[in-house]
């Protein structure tokens, strides 16, 4: 049996597309859908996963996460549970042949060169930016409180809850970084691999 996964919107049109790929693939494959589960957060399905389940059927690999890193988790998560994985739009399908360290290991070089080549884009346009006199950053004296200090105890106990520093930011609606940063401020050590 295998689990459908469509991430809710609000363009029924678009869910009706989505509905119709997984159910023609599942019948061109042999596969049974036992749900075609519909939410905001890949997450949720993980929660619903019964030991018979065979694998998940999804139309885009952007389903499963909005960065990289949250791909990568949720691979390794079916991998963990020796799930298959099929994205049918793009081809793709993952089982326990492909999910191997070797494969997560170039997943995380892809992540770093990314997180690199973000960093490098993003100095280029601030310093043309400052060249063309435009003044960068916060003014001086402004009263912004940010999400970090208004939720600085909720991050610290999802942190030690275990919680991985993608999805607490993607609750926050923050940047993956500034919990990396909150987290080394508070004394808390981990590997950037775990980030």
């Amino acid at each position: 049996m295998f689990v459908g996964y469509i991430p809710h919107n609000q363009d029924q049109a678009d869910y009706a597309v989505q509905y119709q790929s997984l159910n023609s693939f599942a019948k061109e494959n042999g596969f049974v859908i036992g749900c075609i589960h519909s939410s905001n957060n890949f997450e949720n399905v993980k929660s619903i996963l019964q030991a018979d389940c065979e694998g998940i059927l999804i139309n885009k690999i952007s389903n499963i996460g909005p960065y990289l890193q949250d791909i990568k988790e949720n691979l390794q998560f079916c991998q963990e549970r020796n799930l298959k994985l099929y994205s049918i739009d793009d081809g793709y399908s993952f089982d326990n042949s492909n999910l191997t360290e070797d494969f997560f290991n170039g997943m995380d070089v892809a992540i770093d060169i990314r997180s690199h080549l973000i960093s490098q884009s993003t100095r280029k346009v601030l310093s043309q930016r400052k060249k063309e006199g435009k003044k960068l950053g916060r003014p001086f004296g402004a009263k912004v409180k940010s999400k970090l200090e208004n939720n600085s105890e909720r991050i610290l106990q999802m942190l030690d809850d275990g919680i991985s520093k993608s999805e607490i930011a993607r609750q926050l609606g923050i940047n993956r970084a500034s919990i990396y940063a909150f987290a080394i401020r508070h004394g808390i050590s981990f590997s950037r691999t775990s980030f």
